[in-house]
């Protein structure tokens, strides 16, 4: 996504025109045209970024691809000028010599030289930009200004029913009925399986998150876990997720036999942490709920982990319909599998109508209007339904919404031909598309987080603080801002809200799935963020931001090119815990950041250092933009 690129760079560009004419001398009024030219561009490239989605246009694709780059050389360029004019500055400032400034500007000395290549290279970037204009001229693309529903929000009005945005399971309650009938059911005593299948996208995590927080199950049982099976998962993990989950419920009601056993190490080899989850969970009623597919020899251990003890307790799995083939080697008592499917029309238009307006609903003379588009548009998915919800609250009726059904109007025709996946990602591309500016790179940002995980809000913000997504908002601060941001996204539903304050922030937000991967096709084709997991071979040349995730503690991280465009990395990692038997879970001493000059954000999640490279004093930017 070039619009991404162009955006930081004007914000780059501005700063600079910003500063003393008597700083940049000539260069000043290059800068000046190089943002005049950057703004225009901006304005057609998002139109092609949203063609390029819609449709294969390989013309259009290169132009933007082309474009991305160009961005990336200026920001490379502008950022290559303030490092060296920081560094000279702080030269100068420890010399301090008679007559030199004592600001940043790097003083008496190399100025005219500095000058004199930024100035070479905005010529060269302009000259650029004059040939891909000339080109997109000669190959005949167009630029179709965007939709009036693409460009008007109402953020206010957006943002002033974020919260109301409960997960609703309407539809849902004959199923809700069963699940607590089978979690609760007496007449069970041995540890049970029950199971809730069906397609991605039907609300199995949703149907089973409502009922797991409900009070009558949160009741019966003294110990609830919840883990997610991200990709590459081991069951040694998904056992240490498990008991780290249960500890923490255990400190919150100590007694003697938690306290002793608060003393133990749960980091160890899988049959340690198997014995010791065995040990801890004796004697407890639980219920342990598994969200993911899981492989049988997996799950066999996780069996073999839990005591069977004749107390009513059950293990929840939340999985397709492959997934069900490891119930089937449950051994022990399982239940039926509560099996979804995907939502009538009248219960596709109550969840949509829900969604949009709160505890309103939509005017009498356009719900028959809309009442068979939805239903036409999402094929009653749950996912697509609110997704579409999160656009259209923003918008006016019924101009703005006959124009967004206008555009899914080919989605239709793809769930005629069985294309529901397709059509899916069309409502994600088009409620992608509707974000503005500043939300679209916080929502790729969520590509460097682990895949199905909940996510820390402050952290989250903060993040986008160091990276510069967040403007300055006056009478608020940066991280009140964010929080704002937040919000919209949680409004528009591509962010799921899981829990907040009694004051109201926002503390913890998910993704789903299929967002995430979306988040991430979008993000690895803007060259916006890479994900790196220890296994796939990264292009070290090219990296802007990198994500170094995993799903496992016992896996080391091995980056030993250096990332010469490296601005920032991320770090989303599993924590470990060290003990005598395995000292260091996992260590790393960063040196492959020491060509990484334009570094800007270091976030170590899960990562234990043994030191940190001698070069990072030098890196300039760091110094006022980083999160440790």
């Amino acid at each position: 996504m070039a619009e991404t690129a162009i955006t930081t760079v004007l914000a780059k560009v501005s700063e600079l025109v910003a500063w003393e004419a008597a700083v940049l001398l000539e260069v000043g009024d290059d800068v000046r045209l190089l943002r005049d030219k950057l703004e225009w561009l901006h304005t057609f490239i998002r139109d092609a970024d949203r063609r390029r989605r819609l449709r294969d246009d390989e013309f259009v694709a290169v132009w933007v691809r082309q474009t991305r780059d160009v961005a990336f050389e200026a920001e490379d360029a502008l950022d290559d000028f303030l490092h060296r004019a920081g560094r000279r500055g702080r030269a100068a400032r420890n010399r301090a010599a008679p007559g030199c400034a004592a600001g940043w500007w790097p003083g008496c000395a190399g100025e005219v030289a500095l000058r004199h290549d930024l100035y070479g290279r905005i010529r060269q970037i302009k000259k650029r930009l004059d040939e891909i204009s000339a080109n997109r001229a000669a190959y005949n693309i167009e630029h179709t200004p965007a939709p009036a529903w693409a460009t008007s929000c109402s953020s206010a009005t957006t943002l002033a029913a974020w919260d109301d945005l409960e997960e609703y399971t309407v539809g849902l309650g004959k199923y809700s009925d069963m699940l607590k009938e089978q979690l609760l059911d007496d007449a069970v005593a041995a540890r049970a399986v029950v199971s809730i299948s069906g397609e991605s996208s039907i609300g199995k995590t949703t149907l089973a998150r409502k009922v797991y927080q409900s009070p009558e199950v949160r009741n019966h049982f003294e110990i609830r876990t919840w883990t997610v099976l991200p990709h590459k998962c081991r069951a040694a993990d998904v056992l240490r997720d498990i008991h780290k989950q249960m500890t923490s419920q255990l400190r919150r009601a100590p007694s003697r036999q938690v306290a002793a056993e608060d003393g133990k190490a749960c980091g160890g080899p899988g049959k340690d942490i198997s014995n010791q989850l065995h040990k801890s969970m004796a004697g407890r009623r639980y219920l342990v709920v598994v969200d993911g597919s899981i492989a049988v020899t997996d799950w066999n251990s996780l069996r073999a982990s839990l005591p069977d003890e004749g107390n009513g307790s059950r293990v929840l799995l939340i999985t397709d319909s492959a997934g069900l083939e490891a119930v089937g080697h449950a051994g022990g008592h399982a239940y039926e599998p509560v099996e979804l499917t995907r939502l009538s029309p009248e219960n596709t238009y109550e969840v949509f109508r829900r969604r949009v307006f709160g505890r309103g609903d939509c005017p009498g003379r356009y719900k028959s209007r809309y009442y068979q588009d939805v239903f036409r548009i999402t094929r009653g998915l749950p996912l697509s339904i609110v997704i579409l919800a999160g656009v259209l609250r923003s918008k006016e009726l019924p101009a703005e919404w006959d124009e967004v059904m206008a555009q899914l109007a080919p989605a239709r025709e793809q769930q005629h031909k069985g294309g529901s996946s397709s059509s899916s990602r069309r409502i994600m591309s088009l409620a992608f598309d509707d974000l503005p500016h500043h939300l679209k790179s916080c929502f790729l940002y969520l590509a460097a987080m682990r895949e199905s995980t909940p996510v820390d809000a402050q952290r989250l913000v903060r993040l986008w603080v160091a990276e510069g997504f967040v403007r300055p908002r006056r009478g608020s601060t940066m991280e009140e801002v964010g929080q704002g941001y937040l919000k919209e996204l949680i409004s528009r539903c591509v962010v799921q809200l899981v829990d907040k304050d009694e004051f109201g922030a926002v503390q913890t937000v998910v993704v789903h799935d299929r967002l995430h991967a979306f988040a991430q096709d979008e993000a690895q084709e803007a060259s916006f963020v890479e994900s790196h997991d220890g296994t796939d071979v990264l292009a070290p040349a090219t990296v802007r931001r990198l994500a170094v995730v995993s799903s496992t503690t016992d896996r080391y991280v091995q980056l030993s090119n250096a990332l010469p465009k490296l601005r920032s990395i991320i770090c989303d990692l599993v924590e470990g815990r060290s003990n005598s038997n395995n000292r260091c879970i996992r260590c790393s001493d960063l040196g492959f950041l020491h060509a990484s000059k334009f570094l800007r954000v270091i976030d170590i999640q899960g990562l234990e250092l043994k030191k940190l490279p001698n070069e990072i004093g030098s890196m300039i930017h760091i110094s006022n933009r980083h999160d440790y």
